[in-house]
């Protein structure tokens, strides 16, 4: 069984790289914000730590 026949790997790809660019921008977006947050959350324990 030849897979080449029954797929069309090159517009597989280009609609892959497509999606996964489009996608990329929002979950870089989604990332940072989580990173924001748990920073934040180690600077507020650190305060309430050095504050008792």
């Amino acid at each position: 069984m030849n897979l080449s026949g029954v797929w069309d790997w090159s517009f597989f790809w280009d609609t892959f790289g497509f999606i996964l660019r489009t996608v990329a921008s929002f979950l870089m977006i989604i990332v940072a914000i989580i990173a924001v947050g748990m920073l934040l959350t180690v600077v507020i324990k650190a305060v309430r730590e050095g504050r008792s």
